[in-house]
């Protein structure tokens, strides 16, 4: 595919194309002369993009700067290349980048004031791979990514994951279209080795409008047997999950597990109860997040410790006297930390009410535990 922006750049782009397989003498005379002939179509002026090709006037300076540009970008190109790379490393790719062209400007200032009707000086184009390529697309994703993972919820159930690679994707096809200006005005041959093929056009992000509509997308629920299931067990999950920072008592540790082991035992009944997944493979949040809850969070914690309370409770001496209880105690705190991300996930998948802060829960007693609403109240 060439790049119908203007004759002299569809021209460029073919004679810079490779050669591939024999080329009779005849053909590569031809060639050859085609080339030549394309260099020399070729005029000076200021590096613009989605602009003609152009050989503008560089001095040394210019060129050193260019070229160190040119590799560092090839070199996040191949980053950016799988198709199913994670957006985290993409736009870590692509931050590195937009740093080491920062630098490299201030380090390399233009030498010479620029005077009327004079080429730009090939720092400002290397300062608008930055602005007009990068920044747009970390800007956008960066924190969308950062709020995703707060949720607690597994990367591959994040439903802005494909669009956030599409973008990525186009981010790099801009990389490449510069890169090819940039190789252009280095005069350097052979660049259909290092580049991929040129965009007939240079892409832009995503609009507006459709990330708005992946956006509320989101908020959709999945169904209503999903959210029933849902809120029973946010429900039993909120209201089962032990505080553990009161000060210890006979019966504390013994009252926690028996709350833990309901709460997986009601889990597992949840799950039992909802329909198999969809053979496709796509993930139910709902059941993820359920999953997760239970395989990773409750469930190791009483494989480590309830034999071992259990062997210690048989001896009926009080909770003060096990030596192990102030670990034990620690280890609850941390489980249940883990599991509170994915119950304000849950929460949120259902669109239940905002779970209290930490230390509203944590100074809960049992005389007072913590009341929600009825899941009436949740939906409009």
């Amino acid at each position: 595919m060439t790049n119908p922006i203007e004759p002299v750049r569809r021209a460029v782009a073919r004679r810079l194309r490779p050669t591939l397989g024999t080329t009779a003498p005849g053909r590569m005379l031809a060639h050859g002369v085609a080339v030549v002939a394309g260099w020399a179509r070729l005029r000076n002026g200021s590096l613009r993009l989605d602009a003609a090709d152009v050989v503008p006037p560089l001095d040394s300076q210019g060129r050193a700067l260019l070229w160190r540009v040119l590799t560092e970008t090839i070199s996040t190109i191949g980053v950016l290349a799988g198709a199913d790379m994670a957006p985290e490393a993409g736009l870590a790719a692509l931050r590195a980048l937009a740093d080491r062209m920062r630098d490299r400007v201030v380090t390399d200032p233009p030498q010479t004031a620029m005077q009327r009707n004079q080429a730009e000086p090939p720092q400002i184009f290397v300062l608008e791979i930055p602005t007009q390529d990068i920044q747009p697309c970390i800007g956008r994703w960066l924190p969308r990514i950062e709020a995703w993972r707060e949720t607690g919820r597994r990367h591959d159930d994040w439903p802005l994951i494909g669009l956030c690679r599409a973008d990525l994707a186009r981010t790099r096809e801009r990389l490449v279209e510069r890169s090819w200006q940039i190789g252009i005005a280095l005069r350097m041959p052979g660049l259909g080795r290092l580049l991929p093929e040129r965009p007939a056009v240079v892409p832009a992000l995503a609009t507006a409008e459709e990330l708005a509509a992946a956006e509320a997308a989101m908020t959709k629920p999945s169904n209503q047997a999903s959210l029933q299931t849902g809120w029973h067990i946010y429900v039993e999950a909120v209201t089962r999950i032990p505080a553990c920072d009161r000060a210890s008592g006979s019966g504390e540790l013994g009252e926690a597990f028996a709350s833990v082991d309901a709460l997986a035992a009601e889990i597992r009944a949840e799950l039992k109860a909802m329909p198999p997944p969809r053979l496709n493979g796509a993930g139910d949040t709902i059941r993820a997040l359920a999953f997760g809850l239970l395989t990773e969070d409750v469930l190791p914690f009483l494989a480590v410790w309830r034999p071992r309370y259990q062997k210690f409770a048989a001896l009926g001496r009080p909770e003060t006297k096990w030596r192990r209880a102030e670990e034990c105690r620690a280890a609850l705190a941390t489980a249940r930390e883990r599991c509170l991300l994915k119950i304000r996930a849950l929460g949120i998948e259902i669109g239940a009410p905002p779970l209290a802060d930490r230390a509203e829960i944590t100074t809960a007693t049992e005389d007072a535990p913590l009341q929600l609403p009825p899941p009436v109240s949740t939906r409009s």
